[in-house]
């Protein structure tokens, strides 16, 4: 099967991206892979590194970063956040192309994901791990789910038909003031009812780093846990595994595929060079420290004094 993967990387994301390629090369060696890079600059050196994976073809895009300059960008993420919406118009050769965060492991063949059924849908994704609904409410979306853009598999000739590019530039321009997750909300508001959604095991999201926390409940908390034993594509949000402190369960896995790369003495030079989490505080936490622990919208708020653990309120996320 022919199957095109995209990425948005800049330079500081090249190495992730490296890892990323790998594991989806190592798990689709039966698939014809091509990789559509999507960049404003990238160095030569990045650029070297990119072409050092085997096996598949690479595509390079050019992006000008003037086409959004008027859009709202996160503190948090680059500029290149917004690449992913011309994707579609960048390769009006593909069908169905799928966008990766840089931040993925691919864990499985991409056949079944591939072969799913977008007629009349602008891309395929999953639910997001918390907060839908209230970006829901906020962005007054008639559907009640609110995926995550970090993996998105693109009906790329419905998008090019309904100019779905154009429709998410108009959104983003005229409502700055509600935006808070910029290409993510406008991904979700314009395709709204017109999206596909999968099981989370096509991007799983481990939410080690605040706690566990999901806002799963019923079938969908069930999907989720199942999902998390043998994800297809595993989705590292929070800390990375690329340094210390990152307790993501695929830790130990993602660096299995980096040993496959041509940058792995690399990856442990920066590993080695990065910085413990802080602990400067851990001796007072254990004397007195407040704290939320959740399982699924059940948040409880614990209480330590000098190792005693009191639980003094329990209730459901909303």
């Amino acid at each position: 099967m022919k199957i095109n993967i995209a990425y948005a990387p800049d330079n500081k994301y090249i190495n992730q991206t490296v890892v990323s390629m790998t594991s989806a090369v190592e798990n689709n060696k039966d698939n014809d892979i091509e990789f559509i890079i999507m960049y404003s600059e990238l160095s030569d050196e990045s650029i070297k590194k990119l072409n050092s994976v085997n096996g598949c073809k690479l595509r390079m895009l050019q992006i000008d970063e003037n086409l959004f300059s008027s859009l709202t960008i996160s503190h948090w993420v680059t500029v290149q956040a917004w690449f992913r919406i011309v994707l579609p118009d960048m390769c009006k050769d593909l069908d169905k192309v799928l966008y990766l965060d840089c931040d993925t492991l691919v864990r499985g063949n991409l056949k079944e994901l591939f072969s799913c059924d977008l007629a009349g849908k602008y891309f395929a994704g999953v639910k997001d791990v918390w907060g839908v609904n209230k970006y829901v409410k906020r962005l007054n979306m008639k559907s009640d789910v609110y995926v995550n853009s970090g993996m998105l598999l693109f009906n790329c000739e419905y998008c090019r038909q309904e100019h779905f590019f154009d429709k998410i530039l108009e959104f983003a321009k005229n409502n700055e003031k509600i935006i808070e997750f910029c290409d993510q909300d406008s991904i979700n508001k314009i395709a709204d009812e017109k999206k596909l959604v999968l099981n989370p095991k096509f991007n799983f999201m481990d939410t080690w780093w605040r706690g566990g926390y999901y806002e799963f409940e019923g079938e969908e908390e069930k999907q989720y846990l199942e999902a998390k034993e043998n994800p297809v594509i595993v989705h590292l949000t929070g800390p990375k595994p690329a340094f210390k402190g990152c307790g993501n369960k695929f830790t130990t896995e993602w660096w299995e595929y980096a040993k496959k790369t041509a940058i792995y003495e690399e990856l442990v030079k920066d590993y080695e060079n990065s910085k413990e989490p802080d602990t400067r505080d851990s001796f007072l936490k254990q004397i007195f420290s407040i704290k939320n622990e959740y399982k699924g919208k059940t948040k409880t708020k614990i209480l330590r004094i000098l190792g005693l653990k009191i639980k003094l309120c329990q209730n459901k996320q909303k």
